[in-house]
C-alpha cells in the first residue's frame, strides 16, 4: 500500500513539474507543429492569458509587436495558408525552414514555471529562387505547467526579418 502511494505521489509530482526534458519535448513539439502548419495544435500549447511583446526589425524600420493568444492563433493561420498558397502556386518547388535553439534554461525553484531563452530561424525558399524570406528571432519565454501540462504563457523578444531584395 505505501509503495502505490509513493509511486503515486511521485508520478503526480512529475505529472505537474517542469524538467529540462519537459521543456525540451515541449520545443520539439512546437516545431512539429509548425514544421506540419498545425495552427491549431500550436494554440492548444499556449495558456488562456497568453502574451507576445517584441521588436521586428525590417529593411522598412522597426515594427512594434504586441498579440495576446486570439491574436497569435490568427497570425498563426493566416501564415499557415499563405505557406500552403504559396507552395500551390510554385507547383510544390516552395520550402520552409524552421529551427529552435534553447540557449538557456532557468526553472522556478516549485518546478512550476521556467524562464528559457530561445533563439528560432525560419526561412522559406522558392525552387531556382532560394530564399525569398528569412525571419530569426531572440525570445525570452515563461512556459508554465497547469493541469499537468505545459504551456508557454508570455513571449517577449526580438527579430530580423529580410526578404528577398534585402541582402542574405
Amino acid at each position: 500500500m505505501l509503495v502505490a502511494i509513493g509511486i503515486g505521489g511521485w508520478y503526480w509530482n512529475r505529472q505537474n513539474t517542469i524538467d529540462e526534458e519537459s521543456v525540451n519535448r515541449f520545443y520539439d513539439t512546437a516545431t512539429e507543429h509548425i514544421l506540419n502548419g498545425r495552427s491549431k495544435a500550436l494554440c492548444a500549447m499556449m495558456t488562456k492569458d497568453f502574451t507576445r511583446t517584441g521588436v521586428n526589425s525590417t529593411s522598412q524600420g522597426r515594427i512594434q509587436e504586441n498579440a495576446d493568444k486570439e491574436e497569435s492563433c490568427d497570425k498563426f493561420d493566416k501564415m499557415f495558408t499563405s505557406l500552403a498558397q504559396a507552395g500551390r502556386q510554385t507547383g510544390g518547388q516552395m520550402s520552409t525552414n524552421y529551427q529552435v535553439s534553447i540557449d538557456h534554461i532557468d526553472i522556478a525553484p516549485d518546478r512550476k514555471s521556467a524562464e528559457v531563452k530561445v533563439s528560432t530561424q525560419i526561412s522559406m525558399a522558392v525552387g531556382p529562387i532560394g530564399r525569398i524570406a528569412e525571419t530569426r528571432d531572440k525570445s525570452t519565454e515563461t512556459l508554465v505547467i497547469r493541469n499537468g501540462k505545459l504551456l508557454l504563457q508570455k513571449s517577449e523578444g526580438s527579430s530580423i526579418t529580410r526578404t528577398i531584395g534585402d541582402r542574405f
